[in-house]
């Protein structure tokens, strides 16, 4: 099962990924939903990386590169590609 969320911002999982095999998010892609068909079917490879922390849970907001207590979901930075 892939997941895709369409998100503009970071969501809490909970469970999710447990039943998933794969996570897609596509943060708001308007009219491009051809784009993301095209990443489901092998046509094109995901490149982006993360530009904020994901929290694990809501006890981890705010959540900040340096912070003591600093063990988000994904790291900032964070990507995948098929490469």
């Amino acid at each position: 099962m892939i997941v895709v969320l369409i998100t503009g911002r970071p969501l809490i999982l909970g469970d999710v990924l447990d039943a998933a095999n794969a996570l897609l998010v596509v943060w708001l892609p308007g009219t491009e939903g051809g784009g993301i068909a095209d990443l489901l079917f092998g046509v094109a490879k995901p490149t982006g990386k993360l530009s904020c922390s994901w929290p694990r849970n809501m006890s981890d907001i705010p959540i900040n590169v340096g912070d003591p207590r600093y063990a988000p979901l994904f790291d900032y930075g964070f990507g995948l590609s098929y490469a």
